[in-house]
């Protein structure tokens, strides 16, 4: 598996590794790029580079690239490797160049020497590509989280940064790839200075001290890699359970449950074996041949300056609120000096949609998708706006958008589960909403809302087993417990209208007994209120019409002269029947054929 690959020996300590520093200077005021750096767009068979470093190291990083994903798909044949969304990475040619667009922590600059940023539309590494060949590592570390995000709905901050920094140190050559080589300033950092104790690092977030704060950051990264590393790398039993704590957190343990079900041991034995074995001299890693069939060509172009501006102010709106105002600055200046560039309009339009403006964002998308019908991102960012707040026919636009996008890029996962959720309103859903669904689900395999709505599809299209399979072996493990509940109720939904085709059907003894199972199965009280008064509706109905087949064959036999065969079934009815009409009526016949009886001499 990609995490966990056999491990060879090391004869060196590799000297590139991932620095990470922070600085607390006040923000400075962000300019737009000078007209005179030189940008170029390079094309990889999977990653998009946008660079100001220059041809050579540019093609470099992206070879690289390809070379790495080559190797995991070897370690990892199962792995999920291709993107259903761009791949973006720019390339800095220094920290002076890349200040203005990294992120804020406490309204500061966070920075760092890269980041990895996943989007509903785009996954983006910026690096500092001046780093004296450790811009590598930064690369390869933000492509392991790309790839952990693609293929886990979730992972611990230690176990996610940890493999990051275990792949960072990838090293390869046309024949040969190496991947787990040490990295020297984790071991002298853990070597000088006093470990985080493991419970503390198994709860740290994003939102920690020990991530974000300088003085506490260097621990937990060095901690994290050496724990992922003697996990993977350092002991064979550990490395088998360290893949069953990993079944465990995608299966939903409960935390608190976890390391004990995985590790049989406690927190301090494993910081033990920890702190013996980063005293170690050598290292094991794992060697891995390059295909010969691996796709290494690049395509290099350079780019116009409004292009320039649209894709930092890109950048810029992704890092979210902090950047606003900067983002809108670069795409304005895309537009004055291209005003029918459609990408740059599309980014005002989403930067309006985030500030409540929604007429100024609709009227940017609609312009935008008429400047630019084939850009995949404009086509989807119109639809998405059409459904969010639809008008007159604006699913019908919404779709016809879509439709255009998924047929430019195939592999367009968000696409696909746009195109499949504007057929919900449909009274019946058509097949090319489920098989949309299915292509989404496909391409997005750990997104639980996407199995979410395919599993409702299926419900609703009376394909209940798929439906079923789909509940129990995705979204029961993964999915919160709202989504499993609604996705069960789509099934129960199913049913429900089976049944009330069946009283439409007259068909009322099947309805009843479907009524009573859905009644049973429901969890929402509403439903099983409403379900209770049909199945009262339809037993009055039952008795009344069994009433007045009883009553009616009285009548005949009757008026046949069989007048003790009739009197016996109105006797019965007045013992059986409880509806005070029906009594009435019973009563009333058995009386008037009693004079019969006695004429006849019938007691």
């Amino acid at each position: 598996m990609l995490l966990f690959p056999p491990a060879m020996k090391s004869r060196t300590l590799h000297a590139a590794a991932l620095a990470v520093a922070l600085w607390t200077a006040a923000v400075p005021a962000r300019a737009l790029p000078s007209p005179k750096d030189s940008w170029i767009e390079v094309h990889t068979a999977s990653f998009t580079l946008f660079s100001e470093a220059g041809e050579r190291k540019t093609r470099e990083i992206g070879e690289d690239l390809e070379r790495l994903r080559d190797a995991l798909s070897q370690l990892a044949p199962g792995l999920t490797l291709s993107s259903p969304i761009p791949n973006y990475i720019y390339v800095f040619r220094s920290a002076s160049s890349f200040r203005s667009y990294q992120r804020i922590y406490n309204g500061k600059p966070l920075e760092s020497d890269g980041y990895f940023l996943t989007q509903q539309l785009a996954n983006y590494v910026a690096i500092n590509g001046n780093q004296h060949g450790d811009e590598r590592a930064i690369i390869y570390h933000e492509y392991l989280h790309y790839l952990l995000h693609n293929n886990f709905a979730a992972l611990p901050l230690w176990l996610n940064e940890g493999l990051a920094e275990y792949y960072s140190t990838f090293q390869s050559d046309r024949k040969e790839a190496r991947i787990g080589l040490p990295v020297p300033e984790h071991v002298f950092w853990l070597r000088q200075h006093t470990f985080i104790p493991l419970t503390t690092l198994f709860a740290v977030t994003e939102k920690s001290p020990e991530y974000n704060e300088a003085d506490r950051r260097g621990s937990f990264y060095a901690e994290s890699w050496a724990l992922v590393h003697y996990l993977i790398s350092g002991n064979p039993e550990r490395r088998r359970q360290a893949s069953e704590y990993l079944r465990l957190v995608q299966a939903g343990t409960p935390p608190d449950q976890i390391f004990a079900k995985a590790f049989g041991t406690d927190p301090a034995t494993l910081e033990h074996e920890l702190r013996v074995y980063i005293q170690k001299k050598l290292f094991d890693y794992t060697r891995v041949p390059i295909q010969a069939g691996a796709n290494l060509s690049v395509d290099v172009k350079p780019m116009a300056r409004a292009d320039v501006l649209y894709r930092l102010g890109d950048l810029l709106a992704n890092l979210r609120d902090d950047h606003a105002p900067d983002a809108a600055e670069h795409f304005r200046a895309a537009l004055a000096l291209q005003p029918d560039h459609g990408p740059a309009l599309a980014g005002l339009g989403v930067l309006a949609e985030r500030a409540g403006r929604t007429d100024e964002a609709r009227s940017d998308y609609e312009k935008a998708a008429k400047l630019a019908p084939d850009d995949i991102r404009v086509q989807y960012l119109y639809a998405n706006n059409q459904i969010d707040d639809p008008g007159p026919d604006s699913l019908r636009k919404a779709r016809a958008a879509l439709s255009r996008a998924v047929a430019l890029r195939p592999d367009f996962g968000e696409a696909w589960a746009r195109l499949g959720y504007t057929y919900q309103i449909e009274e019946r859903l058509p097949p090319e909403a489920v098989q949309a669904l299915e292509t989404a689900h496909r391409l997005l395999p750990s997104r639980m809302d996407v199995a979410h709505n395919l599993s409702l599809a299926y419900a609703r299209t009376g394909q209940t087993a798929k439906a079923e399979e789909l509940i129990e072996r995705v979204l029961v493990p993964r999915a919160t417990p709202e989504e499993i509940a609604s996705a069960r109720e789509a099934l129960i939904d199913e049913e429900h209208r089976r049944a009330e085709e069946l009283v439409d059907a007259q068909k009322l003894t099947e309805a009843l007994t479907l009524l009573e199972a859905v009644k049973a199965k429901t969890s929402r009280p509403e439903r099983r209120d409403e379900i209770e008064r049909q199945i009262q509706e339809i037993r009055h109905t039952l008795s009344f019409n069994a009433f007045v087949a009883s009553y009616n064959q009285a009548v005949e036999l009757a008026n046949r002269g069989k007048v003790q065969e009739a009197v016996a079934i109105l006797e019965t009815l007045l013992q059986t029947t409880q509806d005070p009409v029906q009594v009435e009526r019973a009563r009333s016949l058995l009386e008037r054929l009693k004079p019969v009886r006695k004429k006849k001499g019938v007691r």
